[in-house]
């Protein structure tokens, strides 16, 4: 199978204090409820950025003069970027995570403009696509999370066994628990701080091992799943390696004091990595951008899916 690679700044601090607790089925069943009102919108924001992201496709891909590739600007960086350097980048992300879905336009029509002024007023969104409603992408971001946290609950009450809300279908809470949490808490914080999309082989740790190179500073994701660990310590839990092995799975993560380390050694041995240019840009940027903002950093598979239309 192919692997639609990602790669994230990671706000773990958000992870530890705010999801974990509610998915070891602590405080009140609302108690992210603001979180997943803020990812709604984000994902607003963000389809309304990808749509000028396309419409700029349209009329940039023959232009030979333009500094624009579609596999960062459209199928790379989240929202639609233009601009080098993680700080600017970062700045960008901040101002697009600010605004309104209905300042939007203006934040992209500059990014536009930075590639050529021209262009503004020639590249209009694409109107293809159309989001859910509010009510359905806030059931879609939250239902997984709900699921776990009703799997630790039942957990505490000594059952072994969880209903799956819509078709009541019956399911192993201990396996949900140990097995599904990584991925679909990393999946929601990537609602909140979108990362970059990649395609392939093309994760930082397969990158080293190919290389003969050390992956310092990478370590396995365990911080994902730390209080669970601590709350349900008789369950089984599996091995957590520090490198991705399939598809819907987290791979090495980097604490956030380890990330301008990592960054550094990775882009000295980047002649030694064997994948396009463009991604190491990549991975270098959503590193960047990470030390940027304080946070840490992980590799991961199908957070996003072009060809499912699910974007940054």
């Amino acid at each position: 199978m192919g692997y639609d690679t990602s790669f994230h700044p990671v706000d773990l601090r958000l992870i530890e204090e705010r999801l974990l607790p509610y998915l070891a089925g602590l405080g009140d069943d609302d108690a992210i409820d603001d979180l997943v009102a803020r990812a709604v919108e984000t994902r607003k924001v963000r389809f309304r950025a990808k749509a000028w992201a396309l419409g700029l496709l349209a009329h940039a891909r023959d232009r030979d003069d333009l500094p624009f590739d579609s596999h960062v600007h459209v199928w790379g960086r989240p929202f639609l970027i233009v601009g080098d350097g993680p700080e600017r980048i970062a700045e960008d992300i901040r101002r697009y995570l600010a605004a309104p879905v209905e300042g939007v336009d203006a934040l992209a029509s500059e990014m536009v403009g930075r590639l050529d002024p021209a262009l503004r007023d020639r590249v209009r969104p694409d109107e293809g696509g159309r989001l859910p409603a509010d009510g359905v992408l806030a059931d879609s971001l939250a239902g997984p999370l709900r699921v776990l946290r009703g799997a630790a609950q039942a957990l505490r009450a000594g059952e072994r066994t969880v209903r799956r809300p819509g078709d009541g279908r019956e399911l192993d809470a201990a396996a949900l628990v140990t097995r599904e949490v990584p991925f679909n808490v990393l999946d929601f914080a990537a609602a909140l701080l979108p990362g970059w999309m990649s395609r392939g082989h093309t994760w930082p740790t397969r990158l080293c091992a190919g290389a003969g190179v050390p992956a310092e500073g990478f370590e396995a994701p365990t911080a994902l799943t730390g209080l669970l660990r601590e709350r349900f310590p008789t369950l089984e839990w599996p091995s957590a390696p520090a490198s991705i092995t399939g598809n819907y799975t987290v791979g090495a993560l980097v604490p956030a004091s380890a990330v301008p380390g990592a960054r550094s050694r990775l882009l000295a041995h980047r002649d030694r990595l064997d994948c396009e240019e463009r991604e190491i840009r990549k991975i270098d940027e959503a590193m960047g951008v990470a030390e940027v903002f304080g946070v840490a950093f992980c590799e991961a598979t199908e957070i996003y899916s072009g060809l499912e239309g699910n974007l940054n």
